[in-house]
């Protein structure tokens, strides 16, 4: 009983990733490359701010862009464990992910996909999520979404630290700190973030090869940022990052029958990443001018009882030019234009294919322009992308935005295309079974939107509701066709998706400090040949929780998500594969939350995840966490 009545009430009620308040004023960066209001904006986008980390106590990305209506993070283990991410019901390979808006997708990979598994969010001050295309702003991968890490602001005077430490079930060990200095005309930050966790046994107990060895990971992230301020109007500003993930895993071929999926004890991947970028921006009352290059390394390798099997690296140099021009008047235009530019090079080794190492650069141009029209505001973008091996892609999207001040709605609006560039390993790599197919094109997307947004206010109770209805194709997607007579395959642009759906949310603050809210997302993702429902794409979804501000020292927080039914591989209790498009269960999650302050600048906090301690596959056949307890303390400015 006492289950059911906190389900009833948390299914009814869902915390904001931002105050309703302060909705209407949040400005979004990654849709226009520059700070715009939301409001203004015909994108569907989520902003997590430091605060709501916080309070939830989220200690990955990938926990992070679980809590996110529209996106289904779909993590093969405990942290740190491969997440694979589906925006809208596109393939985990049309997720672009930046930080600090420079592009962190790994070109080593088969697909150039982002495993946000492997990043902590100690660093973080904000992200953004943008569900829908932006190929026509950052190019190949925006396809079903962004997600936009950006960096904790550096402070603007005197010494400022903060930090964390915290411990948790599982051996679950973390800590970061920070220390930041401000002064007249220089500004530097430095971070560093350590976590260790035992794990839990990723092979799931139904299964007769689990035998209970526990997966655990490894973290370890530190960042360096500065600005400088040369002259009124110049600044100049540094970032060094990097990153390093070590995993346990566990196996498909083991067992008995050696052709089981099975507990491996000897099975582990290391995961880095390093970015460096220099910036300098000149700016005046009415152009801003944004000048930056870098460079950005990732390396997977594979172990097996400390014998290394497989390498993946990749090196990506970059540089961009931005210009923003505002000159302010009726219409408040706003135009950017930009040039991209990048050279990508991956080296891999693996134990079944022919080492490969090859390289490719790419130069890019695009037009962001936005203006107002009494209650509409347009927005519209142009990018052209012309790669060296494979040709030129050109993407656009416009959209507008009505503002209904009279029923306190606006009505949004866009209809946008984008594209995934084959990637280097699906072009060239090879071996006994795989014959390269360097002719490949891009995968392409179109999508429409429509949505709205209402807040009201109703005898002091802040009211908000919304929603948006979407719908999408993606063709020429690339797959892998084998020939039984020949015993070999290669990669071709055959497969199409369709992609239709609609999201949906309510609000409510009905006194101050209590805040809740409830989402809802349904998606109809389709192989648009078969019209069979693509995998790990749940039809329905819901996530809804709550935020009270108990006394001015104690805030709560609880969120419950529901994942429904969806179709997945799947193996029997023997670890043998059953079918490649098994039915899974649903299944409900209940974290609960909060923090006490025992000073302005000092918090005690606690989390339960999985309250329930609800037994779950996500994906199937690899267990989902046990229920955890951590309590940490942290202090800041």
């Amino acid at each position: 009983m006492f289950r059911t009545s906190v389900s009833a009430i948390a299914l009814t009620l869902a915390l904001t990733p931002f105050s309703l308040a302060e909705e209407a004023d949040r400005i979004l960066i990654t849709t226009t490359r520059i700070a715009t209001e939301a409001d203004t904006l015909p994108a569907t986008a989520t902003l997590i701010d430091r605060d709501q980390i916080e309070l939830e106590a989220i200690a990955t990305l990938a926990e992070l862009l679980a809590t996110v209506p529209g996106v289904q993070a779909v993590q093969s283990g405990p942290a740190g464990s491969l997440t694979s991410l589906f925006f809208r019901g596109a393939n985990a390979k049309h997720t672009l992910a930046l930080y600090d808006g420079i592009r962190i997708n790994d070109a080593s990979s088969a697909t150039g996909v982002f495993n946000p598994g492997s990043d902590t969010l100690g660093d973080a001050g904000r992200v953004e999520i943008v569900r829908g295309p932006l190929s026509s702003i950052y190019g190949s991968d925006a396809v079903g979404g962004v997600i936009n890490i950006l960096p904790r602001a550096l402070p603007d005077e005197s010494v400022q630290a903060y930090g964390s430490a915290e411990l948790g079930e599982l051996n679950t060990r973390r800590a970061n700190a920070g220390l930041g200095y401000g002064g007249d005309r220089w500004r530097i930050g430095a971070s560093v973030e350590l976590m260790d966790t035992d794990g839990y046994d990723v092979t799931p107990a139904r299964l007769s090869t689990a035998n209970g060895d526990e997966d655990g990971a490894r973290f370890r992230t530190a960042t360096l940022r500065s600005e400088v301020d040369l002259t009124d109007g110049l600044e100049a500003d540094a970032l060094y990052r990097w990153r390093e993930s070590q995993v346990e895993f566990d196996t498909f071929s083991g067992g008995p029958s050696g052709f089981q999926r099975a507990d491996d004890p000897d099975l582990e991947s290391e995961d880095r990443l390093q970015i460096v970028a220099v910036g300098l921006t000149h700016e005046t009352e009415t152009l801003t001018t944004r000048l930056r290059a870098g460079r950005v390394e990732t390396a997977l390798d594979s172990y097996d009882a400390n014998a290394l099997t497989d390498t993946y690296d990749s090196e990506r140099n970059f540089a961009e030019a931005r210009a923003s021009f505002a000159p302010g008047g009726a219409l408040s235009p706003v135009l950017t234009l930009g040039l991209d530019w990048q050279d990508e090079t991956i080296a891999t080794d693996t134990a079944f294919n022919v080492p490969l190492s090859v390289s490719e650069y790419g130069l890019s141009g695009y037009v962001i322009g936005q203006a107002t029209l009494g209650e509409v505001t347009l927005t519209g973008s142009l990018r052209h992308d012309d790669y060296e091996r494979f040709g030129s892609q050109t993407t656009h999207n416009i959209g507008a935005v009505w503002a209904i001040e009279a029923i306190s709605t606006r009505l949004r609006a866009s209809w946008g295309t984008s594209f995934k560039a084959p990637t280097l390993s699906e072009r060239f790599a090879s071996s006994a079974f795989i014959t390269p197919n360097p002719d490949l094109t891009p995968e392409e997307g179109e999508t429409i939107e429509i949505g709205f947004d209402t807040e009201l206010l109703l005898d002091g109770t802040d009211v908000q509701f919304g929603g948006a209805w979407y719908d999408g194709e993606i063709e020429n997607l690339i797959e892998t066709v084998f020939d039984f007579t020949t015993f070999t395959g290669t990669n071709q642009n055959i497969g199409k998706a369709d992609l239709t759906g609609y999201e949906l949310y309510a609000a409510i603050t009905p006194i101050t400090g209590l805040q809740a809210r409830l989402d809802y997302t349904h998606t109809d993702a389709t192989n648009g040949d078969t019209g069979v429902a693509l995998l790990r794409r749940p039809e329905h979804a819901v996530s809804a929780s709550l935020s009270w501000q108990a006394s001015e020292r104690l805030t709560l927080s609880t969120r419950l998500t529901h994942t429904g039914e969806r179709l997945d591989v799947t193996y029997d209790d023997d670890g043998f594969f059953v079918s490649g498009s098994g039915q899974v269960d649903s299944y409900q999650l209940l974290d609960i939350s909060g923090h006490f302050d025992l000073r302005d600048d000092v918090q005690l906090f606690a989390r339960i995840a999985n309250a329930f301690d609800k037994t779950y596959e996500q994906p199937a056949a690899f267990a989902g966490a046990p229920r955890t307890v951590s309590v940490g303390v942290r202090w800041h400015p």
